[in-house]
């Protein structure tokens, strides 16, 4: 293929992937994470063809994107497959970890980079070409560490709606597709370095499959558009109860354990994320679970706790609202009003019961 040849290609998919990842961006779902997590899989593989295009006309930067971009682009690809996989997925803030290595390789990247004497990063470049393989050879298994994570996931299908059903399959057959991909370049990348006389350029291998991806990940989202708003059967009332009083009572657990409910800033998005939960399923399943949901919860330990303070002989000589600050309350006037609707009557009388 010749490489005016190559430069329409690289360049259609190109545009192609910039008008996906436009259109994601600023399509309404309810599925969000799975939605963004697409579009940025299509901005790192757009960015990185892009590099490539610019190469084949002639407009070389020396930067090589592509060294460092699959570090992002696998664990991006591993929480896509997460997000529609999960009936409840976890907020993406708490899975930052999985973007530690992409940091330590534009550590390694820039240590290549302010080293060599002409900033050009390339196998083609002899005073970096050994660099430049052994980052291929770290990124080959790293792919093979998300690859397995991801087709050994297991997709729970049965309970999935038939849009959802047909996604998963494509994605997984898709990610087995890549695998064969992968091997291909990276066979194609290894007869390149060992300077084979048959070796086309690895780049540019690599460059057509990225332009395929693009088109598949764009027919994946025209042929799927609904999969993103596809909610989960729905379970008989009974098991939703069930479900329900079980994040309630590990919601109870953890404040118990933790004495997290005396911060009197405590909030939903709080317990939320530290139960790996998504904030609107919690003040669900609370608002189900628990009379009162949230508010109740959290205040009926709150009280708990200043009773035992008032019942405490020790603390005679301290007032009724220093114990209620202590125990969590942030308001005078919520600790009043909670205290006389649980107990039926003032926090005085209570003391001078006891």
């Amino acid at each position: 293929m010749s490489e005016e040849l190559l430069g329409w290609v690289f360049g259609a998919a190109v545009a192609q992937g910039a008008f996906l990842v436009i259109a994601l961006a600023t399509l309404k779902v309810r599925n969000s994470n799975a939605r963004w997590l697409l579009a940025a899989m299509l901005l790192v593989l757009t960015l990185t063809l892009g590099e490539e295009f610019l190469d084949v006309i002639n407009l070389q930067f020396g930067v090589s994107i592509g060294l460092i971009a699959e570090f992002l682009m696998w664990p991006l690809l591993y929480l896509f497959v997460a997000s529609l996989a999960e009936d409840d997925p976890r907020p993406l803030r708490t899975q930052w970890w999985h973007l530690v290595p992409t940091v330590f390789a534009i550590a390694w990247y820039l240590s290549i980079y302010l080293g060599a004497e002409d900033r050009w990063i390339s196998l083609s470049n002899p005073e970096t070409r050994h660099q430049v393989a052994l980052t291929v050879l770290i990124k080959a298994l790293f792919f093979s560490a998300y690859a397995w994570m991801i087709l050994r996931r297991p997709l729970e299908l049965a309970a999935k709606p038939l849009a959802s059903r047909r996604a998963l399959v494509w994605v997984r057959r898709w990610v087995w597709v890549l695998c064969g991909a992968y091997l291909f370049v990276l066979l194609s990348f290894l007869a390149f370095y060992l300077e084979f006389d048959w070796a086309v350029d690895s780049d540019y291998i690599g460059g057509l499959l990225m332009a395929v991806g693009i088109y598949s990940l764009g027919y994946f989202t025209l042929a799927n558009r609904n999969v993103f708003d596809v909610r989960p059967r729905r379970r008989p009332e009974a098991e939703q109860g069930d479900k329900a009083a079980d994040v309630a009572a590990r919601a109870r657990d953890y404040l118990t354990a933790s004495n997290a409910f005396l911060d009197p800033d405590l909030g939903l998005k709080t317990l939320a994320d530290a139960l790996e939960l998504n904030e609107t399923r919690l003040s669900q399943a609370l608002n189900q679970g628990i009379d009162g949901g949230f508010y109740a919860l959290v205040n009926d330990l709150r009280l708990k706790a200043c009773l035992a303070l008032l019942d405490d002989p020790g603390n005679e000589q301290r007032t009724v609202l220093e114990l209620a600050y202590e125990a969590g309350f942030s308001s005078k006037a919520t600790f009043y009003r909670y205290f006389r609707a649980r107990m039926g009557m003032t926090p005085k009388a209570y003391r001078a019961k006891s």
